[in-house]
C-alpha cells in the first residue's frame, strides 16, 4: 500500500454520516428501554424498535469499510468502539445524576 492512510479524525470527518447512527444507537438503546420499562413495553421496544436499528445502525456504519474506503481499525474504531464509549458515558453520567439527586433507585 503506497497511498498514505487518513488520520483517524479525517476518517471521521469524511465518513461522518455513516458513522453517526451507530453513535446515537446508545443513547436511544439506553434512554428508550428505560422509558419503555417504564410504561410497561421492554420487549416490544427491544424486538419492535432495537433490534433493528441496531442492525441498520451497524450496517451503515460498516459500509465504509466494506467498500473498502477506509482501513480496518479506522472502520472497527468508529462503528464499535466509539458507540462503546458513548453507551458508557450515557450509563454513567445517568448514574451520576441519579447519585446526586439521592435517588436509591437506578431503574
Amino acid at each position: 500500500m503506497s497511498e498514505s492512510q487518513p488520520s483517524l479524525a479525517a476518517t471521521a470527518r469524511d465518513y461522518w454520516r455513516a458513522f453517526a447512527p451507530a453513535w446515537v444507537f446508545p443513547l436511544v438503546f439506553l434512554y428508550g428501554g428505560l422509558a419503555s420499562e417504564r410504561i410497561g413495553h421492554a420487549s416490544l421496544f427491544f424486538w419492535a424498535i432495537a433490534t433493528p436499528l441496531f442492525f441498520w445502525s451497524f450496517g451503515r456504519a460498516s459500509a465504509p469499510w466494506l467498500r473498502q474506503e477506509v482501513s480496518y481499525w479506522h472502520g472497527v474504531f468508529w462503528s464499535m468502539v466509539m458507540p462503546f464509549l458513548i453507551w458508557v458515558l450515557a450509563v454513567f453520567s445517568r448514574l451520576a445524576v441519579l447519585g446526586l439527586l439521592g435517588n436509591g433507585n437506578v431503574g
